[in-house]
């Protein structure tokens, strides 16, 4: 019979001869389960990404705009059940040799759902929104991009018939990689994003 716990975080449980407290690694919660849009991944794989470690990472894309980026400039985001790491640059433009926001992110979610180990991931990118001139200003003070995708459902659906495979995500650990597709409405795009986890 559990009776909560003591003021040092410890579980109390009655037995026959009174209470005692005993420290409970399984009472440590766990991450948050993940039900749909994920796949299944080793052991060996989750351990890596559970523990972390220093991250490098390079990503970038190319529109039919004549607009591309590439870019070694990232923000990190790790925890024992996920991540985050998204690419930052401006945008050169063929016809406007300007500079402008953009980035290529991806993440993910990890957890263990009985004897399977989850990963759940998503995210995406542009090629530059700011003020000024720019290769096709629909709105003033904005520039024009289609926006790249990385999501389960597209991989699983191959884009459901609208969204084209551009390039590649690829997530590496010491226990090897994983590959997931960066998608885009312009079958002329191209897009990468490369995260090493040592």
């Amino acid at each position: 019979m559990t009776l909560g716990r003591t003021s040092t975080g410890a579980v109390k449980i009655k037995t026959d001869g009174g209470l005692r407290a005993v420290n409970c690694a399984c009472c440590v919660p766990p991450c948050p389960e993940i039900t749909e849009y994920y796949i299944v991944i080793s052991e060996a794989m989750f351990n890596a990404l559970q523990a972390g470690g220093s991250v490098s990472a390079s990503g970038g894309g190319s529109e039919y705009t004549g607009c591309s980026f590439s870019s070694t400039t990232s923000g990190v985001n790790l925890s024992e059940c996920g991540g985050d790491v998204t690419v930052f640059g401006g945008v050169t433009c063929t016809t406007a040799a300007q500079d402008y926001n953009s980035y290529m992110g991806f993440a993910w979610q990890i957890a263990k759902v009985g004897s399977e180990y989850r990963f759940g991931y998503g995210a995406g990118g542009i090629l530059g929104s700011a003020s000024g001139s720019c290769w096709s200003d629909i709105y003033a003070g904005f520039c024009y991009t289609v926006g790249f995708f990385t999501s389960w459902e597209a991989d699983t659906n191959g884009g459901g018939g609208f969204l084209y495979n551009v390039g590649t995500t690829t997530l590496t650990t010491s226990a090897g990689s994983l590959t997931f597709g960066i998608w885009n409405l312009d079958n002329t795009a191209t897009a990468f994003l490369n995260i090493n986890i040592t």
